[in-house]
């Protein structure tokens, strides 16, 4: 017992120090905790979808196959939505709540959002992807996170982590990997009955009428371990005479069924709202760099906020859509030269992975100049601050000392129009782009 205890007491520490990885990257260490970041399931496959990256590849199978042979520790170490569930259930000290076992809703919910994706709308991970909804936490009111927060918090303290075990995709496809893992939950026949483990396992994973775990939905939280007092839990391999699963054909076809009408129905559902996700996309005016257009942002995006808190300029903000997913507003600032962290942060890669020199001549939106404002066109006044600050050479000055703008050395930045003095409306304004293009072409 001692042994399972030290488990459980090192699962914790991992959760603690995944949880301040987490919390330093939204608050401006995003590299510090970069590994994290990318260490994240969903993030990693969407990444592989927009753009194939052998650390993505790895990242989703090296998490899959520690799945397959210790079950979903993911879940209880990585995700921080699932940690921060288990500090809510932690702080409510509820006893004696029975968490059900929905499997018709987790594979038709699941089958789903892989639909969805499969006919590329990334709306079902939008709403229902665990990294992205904590981020949205983090993030709070400006991207609905309060919304997230509230029900998160509700749900944790009616039925525990039933959001990870009837809800959440990535739990189901790492749960049907974890049923048949190399080193699984059993219950000797040691067993009592006295219910302890019951009480303590936050997914409802424990039968004690057959005494048995249902490691599909086990988190290996090793919760149950520690609260047995007459060592009948244990974790390891089942042995050849451990008793074998329910896989009756009634339902494994059920099951199997309605995963595959969700996979249908998703697919459908993105076809036809492929016109919306235009007209969706439509509402994003300025993207930031890395984002292609609009279309495909809206298709990849899954409102993380990473980029939005640790931009330096801060003029990464939530749209007006309300979903999370994020546009730049000019008029709090410029995007910086020198600065490609936007682009470093993004987990699904929504924004193109690119270095710093290749996001210098990448165009995100075009400067406009209008001489009837500038003041020294009009007062005949010396200024000169647009073509100071310009990083390309797209702004010069005359032998007047007007300014003129080269448009095809221009990638958007929008430096200029912070620092035009004119007011209210300044010289330069700054125009949309459809798509986002390198200066060398």
């Amino acid at each position: 017992m001692k042994k399972y205890r030290l488990w459980r007491i090192c699962r914790i520490m991992l959760a603690v120090l995944s949880m301040a990885a987490a919390a330093a990257s939204f608050v401006g260490f995003h590299r510090i905790s970069e590994v994290w970041v990318r260490s994240q399931f969903a993030p990693g496959v969407l990444r592989c979808m927009a753009e194939f990256s052998a650390g993505a590849l790895a990242t989703v199978v090296i998490i899959a196959a520690l799945t397959v042979v210790f079950g979903r520790i993911y879940c209880s170490v990585v995700c921080p939505f699932g940690i921060f569930q288990d500090i809510v259930i932690w702080i409510s000290r509820r006893k004696k709540v029975q968490v059900p076992d929905l499997p018709k809703l987790r594979y038709l919910t699941a089958g789903i959002i892989a639909g969805l994706l499969a006919g590329g709308c990334v709306f079902g991970l939008l709403v229902f992807d665990p990294y992205s909804d904590f981020g949205k936490v983090a993030g709070l009111f400006p991207t609905g996170g309060g919304i997230v927060l509230v029900v998160i918090t509700g749900l944790a303290l009616w039925k525990r982590r039933i959001f990870c075990t009837a809800i959440c995709p990535v739990g189901t496809v790492l749960g049907v990997l974890s049923k048949k893992s190399v080193f699984r939950l059993q219950i000797s026949d040691k067993c009592v009955k006295c219910g302890k483990c019951a009480a303590r396992c936050p997914v409802g994973a424990i039968n004690l009428e057959n005494k048995s775990v249902d490691n599909e939905r086990c988190i290996r939280c090793m919760a149950c371990v520690s609260a047995c007092p007459v060592e009948a839990v244990s974790f390891g391999s089942p042995g050849k005479n451990a008793p074998g699963f329910d896989v009756s054909r009634r339902k494994f076809l059920i099951n199997g069924g309605l995963l595959a009408t969700g996979v249908v129905f998703g697919t459908a559902l993105a076809k036809a709202g492929a016109k919306y996700l235009v007209e969706f996309a439509g509402r994003f005016k300025f993207l930031p760099p890395g984002a292609g257009d609009a279309v495909r942002f809206a298709g990849l995006c899954t409102g993380c906020q990473l980029c939005r808190v640790n931009c330096p300029s801060k003029i990464i903000v939530a749209s007006e859509s309300g979903t999370g997913q994020v546009s730049l507003d000019f008029s709090k600032g410029s995007c910086r030269f020198d600065c490609s962290c936007c682009v470093d942060v993004c987990p699904t890669g929504a924004l193109k992975k690119m270095k710093l020199a290749e996001k210098q001549n990448l165009r995100i939106a075009e400067a406009v100049f209008l001489p009837k404002l500038c003041r020294v066109f009009q007062e005949g006044e010396k200024c000169g601050l647009c073509a100071d600050v310009c990083p390309t050479g797209a702004v010069t000055l005359r032998k007047s000392g007007a300014p003129r703008l080269k448009t095809k050395l221009c990638i958007g930045c929008a430096a200029c129009v912070g620092v035009c003095p004119v007011q209210p409306q300044k010289a330069f304004k700054m125009r949309e782009i459809e798509k986002q293009t390198s200066l060398k072409g």
